[in-house]
């Protein structure tokens, strides 16, 4: 298995791991500053990276070299470097299909969340380089709380069919956007060259001062969950089918997940289980660790579980329906738990750690299995 980690720092690394037991293999570094947040090509030809590093932020692109085939430069090779960009990107999305040219099928577009601009942007992709910036949606917003919330901060982006729907933290809504094709004109082999452009719709209110930070949607798209930064909740809305111009989510529940005790506690990624059944959220600051929710057959949510983890989990992801990754930045490690499918219940079974020299992992993709 080959686990690609974007780090705080100033290397990427091609992890090599046993795909049983976890044990590490190998280990390969390539240079670029605080890739925080990671994405690959349908097809993994391609790796997409912010860099995350305030007024010196950018972009960067790959190529990725599968195990056969050795070049002299390595496997991981540079491709395209955009800088600057909006301040701090914190998450990237590629969508494949914009920007065709004959022949090549994973032309497409980057949209990136951008935390300390306030913004959206979106950069097209030819042939695995990205272009300057097409569009930049900035938001104007605030909230309640001074010290977090005097701007918008954009910090995480989910497409839903031909909507995106944006997280700001700093003015506690979540934007909708639409992502539609402003120009179209048809190429040789009979695809269509499509221009996205995002268009403002509306916002979906989240309660004063939580600053909403991640969200995801479930299989049938019927609710959204929504994990809090400043007020460490989880809100559940159900989601309409958007078939009326005046469709709306409406909020159902919000659910308390911190601990008082740890007044610096602070939400950090949200995921549900691939069956559907458990929702995990992770908490850092103080107490780290996941809490456990089982998701009821009406949408709604119980909390059930916490389980203490290595030191502030940005990000996690599912291996499988019984296996978890985290990224734990502060402890540098990363941790694998199996779950218990029945009951949520998480059992930790490996811990990588990770060198000074490596940098702080935040987030990872898997290249191969």
């Amino acid at each position: 298995m080959e686990l690609i980690v974007g780090t705080y720092g100033r290397n990427l690394w091609l992890l090599n791991l046993d795909a049983a037991t976890f044990d590490v293999r190998g280990t390969s570094l390539f240079e670029a500053e605080n890739t925080s947040y990671l994405a690959l090509s349908p097809d993994k030809r391609y790796l997409f990276a912010v860099s995350e590093s305030g007024e010196r932020s950018g972009m960067y692109s790959f190529e990725l070299h599968s195990g056969d085939r050795p070049l002299p430069r390595g496997r991981i090779v540079r491709r395209s470097e955009v800088r600057p960009v909006a301040p701090d990107p914190c998450h990237v999305l590629y969508v494949p299909g914009y920007f065709n040219s004959c022949g090549d099928p994973d032309n497409g577009v980057l949209l990136t969340a951008d935390y300390s601009g306030g913004s959206i942007s979106v950069y097209p992709v030819q042939e695995g380089r990205i272009a300057p910036a097409s569009q930049i949606v900035r938001f104007e917003g605030s909230g309640p709380v001074p010290e977090r919330q005097t701007a918008s901060h954009i910090h995480h982006l989910v497409l839903h069919g031909n909507l995106l729907m944006a997280v700001d933290l700093g003015a506690d809504c979540i934007h909708v956007l639409r992502l539609f094709d402003g120009a179209v004109r048809p190429l040789c082999d009979g695809r269509l060259e499509r221009t996205p452009r995002l268009e403002r719709l509306f916002d979906i209110p989240a309660p004063a001062g939580s600053g909403p930070r991640h969200l995801v949607l479930n299989a049938e798209a019927t609710h959204a969950y929504v994990l809090t930064e400043l007020s460490n909740e989880i809100l559940v809305f159900a989601m309409p089918d958007f078939t009326a111009p005046d469709d709306r989510p409406t909020l159902l529940q919000q659910l308390a997940v911190g601990d008082a005790s740890f007044p610096e506690q602070a939400g950090g990624d949200l995921q549900l289980s691939p069956d559907g059944r458990h929702l995990y959220a992770s908490l850092r600051n103080g107490g780290d660790g996941l809490v456990i929710a089982r998701v009821e057959a009406d949408g709604m949510i119980r909390r059930i579980g916490y389980q203490r983890t290595g030191n502030h989990v940005r990000d996690f992801f599912f291996l499988q329906e019984d296996l978890l990754m985290i990224f734990c930045k502060n402890s540098r490690c990363i941790q694998v738990y199996r779950r218990n499918i029945v009951s949520g219940a998480l059992r930790l079974v490996r811990e990588i750690k990770i060198g000074d020299v490596f940098g702080e992992p935040v987030h990872g993709v898997i290249y191969s299995v």
